[in-house]
């Protein structure tokens, strides 16, 4: 239901801070992007389980690329085609750039993502007309809606981690800190919200 690409589109700094160190799946600093095509010697992306709907996230040298984009395909286990964040995955991939020497990460909250599915769907089963266990997303008028209220849950849950493994409470860190606090509350509360209304 949900992907990697669907948080970058909230939010993008998931995929460029150090948090969720242990999720990142491979990455380099021999990146090279032509257009819409990446690569990178000595790497594996088959092997690395990366996948379509995933993010990498790449950095120049001279700060012309630098940010989250889609990872549209696997071309072979050493190219990628990625793209421009798209508001529509029907639309052809839009081109990055053309860069060498990058910077580059790919990280994915899929252990996560698995989770809010999970507790979403057990949410939604309490409610009246949701009893069915199999119920697909197919088969939802509002399926967009069921799909948002995921992605809620699962920044919700993703700001909740961060906020309580955060490093000691001190002056210089109370900004962050309040931050990851603040966002998970939001976050919560507008699940809370869209349940509700589903």
């Amino acid at each position: 239901m949900l992907t990697d690409t669907d948080i970058l589109k909230i939010e993008p700094s998931l995929f460029s801070d150090d948090c969720f160190d242990s999720q990142v799946l491979c990455g380099g600093t021999n990146g090279i992007v032509a257009g819409t095509q990446f690569t990178a010697s000595g790497v594996d992306f088959n092997a690395s389980g990366v996948a379509s709907g995933g993010v990498i996230w790449l950095t120049s040298n001279d700060g012309v690329i630098d940010g989250g984009f889609e990872i549209v395909s696997l071309i072979d286990s050493s190219h990628l085609t990625v793209s421009i964040l798209r508001s529509d995955p029907a639309v052809g991939a839009i081109a990055v750039g053309s860069a060498s020497g990058l910077t580059w990460s790919i990280k994915t909250y899929a252990p996560q993502i698995s989770i809010a599915e999970m507790q979403l769907s057990h949410r939604l089963r309490c409610l009246p007309g949701w009893e069915a266990a199999t119920l697909t997303l197919a088969e939802l008028e509002n399926a967009e809606a069921v799909r948002l209220a995921g992605l809620q849950t699962l920044l919700g849950n993703l700001f909740g981690t961060l906020y309580g493994t955060f490093p000691a409470y001190t002056a210089e860190t109370a900004d962050v800190w309040q931050s990851h606090k603040d966002k998970c509350v939001r976050y919560r509360a507008m699940t809370e919200l869209m349940v509700r209304a589903l």
